[in-house]
Parts: C-alpha cells; structure tokens; sequence
C-alpha cells in the first residue's frame, strides 16, 4: 500500500485529480524529463501520494468544487493549474482548503517546483492574483468582526472548540455546558463543517491557523 512520505522524499509522487487522458497524456509530457524529482502516480493512487494536482482549466466553478472533492478524497495537499488567474476563485479554493493555484507555466520545470514546493508544506500562489485577492478580501471583509464570526462560528460552538483542545469528551463538553452529549456532537458536526475538516485534529489546526485558538 502506498503511504504518505516525509516532505524531504524524493521524487515528489504526484498524482492528477482525474483519469482524463488527455490530461493525463500531458502531463506525462511535463513530469517524464524530470524523473529524478517527481514521480507521475495514477490518479488511484492519490492517497498515497505527497501532491494532488488538478487542472482546472474548462472544469465548472473554476474547479472550486473538484478541488474540493480532491481534497477531501484523499486528504493530500492539493495544487490548483488554471489558464488563468482570478482573485474571488483563488479566496475560494483556500476556503475549501486547497494549497496551492497557479497558472500554467510556459516551462515545464515551473510546474515541477511548485509541485516539489506544495510537498514541502508551502504555499504556492502566482504573485499578481495573490495581491488581488488580498486586496478583494480586505474590501470584502469586516475587519472588526472576530476570526470566528468571520467563519461563521457561534458563541458556543467557539466554546466547544476551546474545551477541545484542552482534550475533553464530547459528553464531558456537555456535562461542563449543561447540554446532552449529542447537542455537543451537533454542533461538533457544525464547526466541522464550517472550518472545512473531517475530525477534531483538524478542527483544531485550523481554529489555529486562524486566530480562533491560541497555539
């Protein structure tokens, strides 16, 4: 069974989002010449891989919602290739979780270091769309509301969150809240799926990452 490896391995394995052939034929054509740095995997075999790339080009919502899929599918860092570039997609695929969006490279070996680079753990953004969508979010955003209102996260479900981490049970949160345990795993279902995660682990990543909890 293939299992992830450490940022450091190399080849990076890479695996496509999809099974077209005709993407996958090209990147065939962009990955073979550098075989010493990164590994072409079958689509099938994107949980074991270090970086899932999609190509977004033609795909519905700019890819929004495969990327998504992708995401959740395998639980690999996903890197976005786009014909072009677009500020309110790229805040939306880092909504959904995804690592990295760029355009397509006019050479192959820019694409294999983004690649190389999402597997390290960074991200990867083109810098031009990246100033914009900095610049569409602070005109979108309320800068004075809290990063768990921003997330649409409830006073409670903030609460839930904080006793999370300090390793309670859900029947314990409930006792403590004076609620039943399942109240608590509804709302654990909730916070969830607002912060775009699957457990506890990564409720409470990204309730860090976002200044929700402290570190």
């Amino acid at each position: 069974m293939n299992t992830p490896r450490t940022a450091a391995s190399v080849p990076v394995r890479v695996a496509p989002a999809t099974s077209n052939e005709l993407v996958l034929h090209g990147l065939r054509s962009t990955f073979d010449p550098f075989a010493d740095r990164v590994e072409l995997m079958a689509p099938e075999a994107a949980r074991g891989a270090d970086v899932v790339l999609l190509d977004a080009t033609g795909l519905p919502d700019d890819g929004v919602a495969a990327a998504t899929a992708a995401r959740e599918a395998t639980e690999r860092p996903v890197l976005v290739i786009s014909e072009h570039t677009d500020e309110r997609t790229l805040l939306r695929l880092f909504r959904a979780g995804i690592t990295g969006y760029v355009t397509r490279p006019a050479e192959a070996r820019t694409l294999v270091d983004h690649a190389v680079e999402v597997a390290a753990g960074k991200r990867v953004v083109d810098p031009e769309v990246a100033l914009r969508a900095v610049a569409l979010a602070a005109r979108l955003l309320d800068l004075d509301r809290s990063p768990a209102a921003l997330l649409g996260l409830s006073d409670r479900e903030v609460e839930v969150l904080d006793r999370l981490q300090s390793g309670a049970t859900a029947r314990s949160i409930g006792h403590e809240l004076y609620v039943s345990h399942e109240t608590v795993r509804s709302h654990l279902k909730r916070i969830y799926r607002k912060l775009g995660v699957h457990d506890r682990a990564g409720a409470l990543a990204r309730a860090r990452e976002e200044g929700i909890l402290s570190s």
